[in-house]
């Protein structure tokens, strides 16, 4: 990124943390909440700012997803561990990759569509008609498959059938009745348990994470797959197998904080009273 877009690219992020009452103050308590003590005011004043720097060249490199040649594209991702996907693939019964809202998780599923294999992302439609037109051009326009999360287990399993991997975004606040209880950051949060069933039944579940480069490329960095114990208690299995997911996924946030989706409010239903007012 050049310099004058870098220095605009801040500035609109400096207006948008003085104007955006409502995410600003998101931010704020989720990082108070979430490293308490750990960070003093100012350190996560700093840490606050700089996600929305984040999210501003998030959006300037959508466009860049949308518009520039895909083997542009390619050349801007960078992978560690795909022999962790090969291996796992080796089973036969295709692979979750584990993916959470860090770095630009985005432009990397396009980059290993370019680079590997073809996906099927896992997501939720978007409200408005021409935002679920964009995204989905978005994903599919390296050949990927976008299954809607709404009605998506019947076609997340004929993938899986196929040997395919899907990826499954793991680190969103869910409805109670959609999703079990584990430590994040720690403390209690409602995570949705889909990649452990899955994992129950055999299928490898390898996290497969993003961030941002200095440089300005993109990181993947695949994982081996995740352990599974199997029991005769289902709920219990699968109650371990998501707060290992937490887990890794924490400790993947806490070495570049300021790439995570922090205007999410994750601990909602647990903890209403934390976004109380905004």
């Amino acid at each position: 990124m050049s310099k004058i877009l870098n220095s605009l690219v801040e500035a609109l992020a400096a207006l948008w943390y003085r104007l955006d009452r409502r995410h600003r103050e998101t931010v704020r308590r989720n990082l108070a909440f979430a490293y308490g003590e750990e960070l003093s005011p100012e350190e996560r004043e700093r840490l606050a700012r700089q996600v929305f720097i984040h999210f501003v060249r998030f959006a300037w490199e959508t466009v860049v997803l949308l518009a520039a040649p895909l083997s542009y594209i390619k050349k801007q991702v960078v992978f560690l561990g795909e022999e962790n996907h090969a291996e796992a693939l080796k089973k036969g019964k295709g692979l979750v990759a584990l993916v959470a809202h860090a770095g630009n998780w985005e432009y990397t599923g396009v980059g290993y569509a370019m680079q590997y294999r073809k996906i099927a992302v896992v997501a939720r439609e978007l409200d408005h008609p021409i935002g679920t037109r964009l995204a989905r051009y978005l994903r599919e326009r390296s050949g990927n498959s976008m299954v809607d999360k709404k009605r998506g287990l019947k076609n997340i399993l004929s993938h899986l059938k196929k040997n395919r991997v899907v990826g499954i975004v793991v680190d969103q606040n869910t409805a109670e009745r959609e999703g079990v209880l584990a430590e994040f950051f720690g403390k209690p949060a409602r995570t949705t348990p889909v990649a452990a069933i899955l994992a129950r039944r055999g299928v490898p579940v390898c996290p497969s994470l993003s961030r941002r480069l200095p440089d300005g490329r993109h990181l993947v960095a695949f994982f081996p797959e995740l352990p599974f114990v199997k029991t005769g208690d289902a709920e219990a299995d699968i109650q371990r197998h998501v707060a290992l997911q937490n887990q890794v996924i924490e400790a993947w946030i806490r070495q570049e904080p300021a790439q995570w989706l922090w205007l999410h409010r994750r601990w909602k239903n647990q903890f209403p009273e934390l976004y109380r007012g905004i």
